[in-house]
């Protein structure tokens, strides 16, 4: 392991190989030609690891920057992005692996501003829809939904363990709050809360900007593009028209989330029919439970010819499409943000796990810089590099045209960043395939291969050995230029960009 020293006038990018979750280290040179050093996220899902542990990771950083972060980026509280943060002291040793760091600016979104109203707004909405998922799953529990083998109780459990790093059901609602008004204390709220008090917080928003790294040419701008203040564009997560639409959220899960908030206090209430439509068993008379057994069968014959008549759990699917949807939701809160080089004007974006009204609402964001107004629509044509949103799910990353009024992904790399243009993906696919109850499709192939044609071949996923091959039709002396600027290794594969065209 040795120290990450960019070269003069470039920009490198370094993506950890952990697992199934982000970890990015980037370097340039400050005015003082030492390095600066930024980290965005450290996480990755339980079991994902690829072949070395998030405790090799951060050694590695360590090792790289001589444990000197200037800025701790952390996009949103997902369990993917932020359990890096929570490493522990090796053989049970108090403290932590970050202990021996110097973190000095902490960067995260307007939405994790304790003193922002529209922040705290959000935070109840989440608060309320966890503890309503929670009250559902332990109805589910109480009426004999076995939690161990019902596909929608795995996918609500998992769900939230991303969401909060605890598991439903249990004492996820527990820990003591976390700074300021916000949720109360789960375990990734927790860790993000000690970093955040490891240096100086600021918080980033689209309407404001745009932002320097301390210590570098201030023409190195970072402008934040997400998460959207409107509410609207914020809660509008799937792509529509010839994207695939897949969760949405009717009338029908709300009622059944406003059942299942009251559960644990009222029974009778914790269903979206009226209780006089019910019964519980030590209610039913004999007549009434021959009559029961008759047309419905044993409930506890879970296969018997009658039980296609019983209603049972059904009524879990929605939950499962709440879970679904509060996953999104978090998502859309991810900070986005694009560095502009100070000379070549090239861009690097770096979206988290943002969906689509993020990405809508980039479409009419602009800055003015020294008199010039700046458009999020320039900065994505001048696009060289694009961290791929959400392990390259369906739901991160928008398709469409040049000429379309939204931003897309063929708004980026234009002219001359064409030929530079390169992304990466921090996906385990071989991993996320085999996930219970269901496989994640990351990267789905579709936006895979598109980013395949669009970056010519260059495109990087964690998960791969060795670095791609130059494809048929892509003209030598670009390739050559990839090459130098990619590298590989066990613990990592980076690539650097050069602040100028060639």
């Amino acid at each position: 392991m040795t120290p990450l020293k960019p070269s003069s006038g470039s920009f490198t990018v370094r993506m950890y190989r952990q697992g199934h979750g982000d970890c990015f280290l980037l370097a340039t040179p400050k005015l003082t030609r030492e390095p600066f050093y930024m980290l965005i996220d450290c996480g990755l899902w339980n079991g994902s690891q690829i072949d070395l542990t998030i405790e090799e990771v951060i050694e590695d950083i360590k090792a790289a920057t001589g444990g000197r972060l200037d800025v701790l980026l952390i996009t949103h509280e997902h369990l993917d992005h932020v359990s890096g943060f929570s490493a522990a002291t090796p053989g049970g040793a108090p403290g932590s692996l970050w202990d021996g760091f110097d973190i000095r600016e902490v960067w995260l979104a307007w939405t994790e501003d304790g003193d922002d109203p529209d922040a705290n707004d959000l935070r109840k909405r989440f608060n309320d829809t966890l503890i309503g998922l929670n009250a559902l799953h332990e109805k589910a529990l109480q009426l004999g939904v076995d939690g161990g083998t019902d596909d929608r109780l795995l996918l609500i459990n998992e769900l939230v363990y991303l969401q909060t790093g605890d598991r439903v059901g249990g004492n996820a609602f527990a820990a003591t709050p976390a700074n300021g008004p916000s949720i109360p204390g789960y375990s990734n709220k927790m860790a993000i809360k000690r970093m955040r008090d490891r240096g100086r917080v600021k918080f980033l928003a689209p309407n404001e900007g745009p932002y320097s790294l301390p210590g570098v040419d201030p023409e190195l701008r970072v402008y934040a593009l997400g998460p959207p203040r409107d509410p609207k564009l914020l809660l509008s997560l799937d792509p529509s028209g010839a994207e695939e639409f897949k969760f949405g959220l009717d009338a029908s899960a709300s009622l059944v989330l406003d059942a299942g908030r009251s559960a644990l206090d009222e029974a009778e209430r914790s269903t979206p029919f009226s209780p006089r439509y019910g019964r519980r068993p030590d209610e039913i008379w004999d007549d009434e439970k021959a009559f029961f057994l008759e047309h419905y069968g044993d409930p506890n014959d879970k296969d018997g010819p009658k039980s296609w008549r019983r209603i049972d759990g059904d009524w879990l699917d929605t939950a499962e499409e709440l879970a679904l949807r509060l996953n999104d939701e978090v998502n859309n809160t991810s900070l986005v943000v694009a560095f502009e080089l100070p000379r070549s004007k090239k861009v690097l974006l770096f979206t988290g796990d943002a969906q689509r009204g993020s990405w809508i609402s980039w479409s009419k964001l602009s800055w003015t810089v020294n008199n010039i107004v700046v458009t999020a629509r320039e900065l994505l044509a001048r696009a060289v590099f694009y961290k791929v949103g959400h392990h390259g799910s369906h739901n991160a990353t928008l398709n469409g045209q040049d000429a379309d009024d939204y931003a897309n992904l063929e708004w980026m790399a234009k002219g001359k960043a064409a030929e530079e243009f390169a992304a990466m993906i921090p996906a385990n696919r071989p991993w996320a395939m085999k996930k219970k109850p269901r496989p994640w499709l990351h990267p789905l192939k579709a936006i895979e291969d598109r980013l395949r044609v669009k970056t010519q071949g260059r495109l990087i996923r964690m998960d791969e050995t060795r670095l791609p091959a130059q494809p048929d039709g892509t003209h030598t002396r670009i390739w050559k230029k990839f090459q130098a600027r990619a590298k590989l290794d066990r613990s990592y594969i980076q690539i650097s960009v050069k602040d100028g065209w060639e």
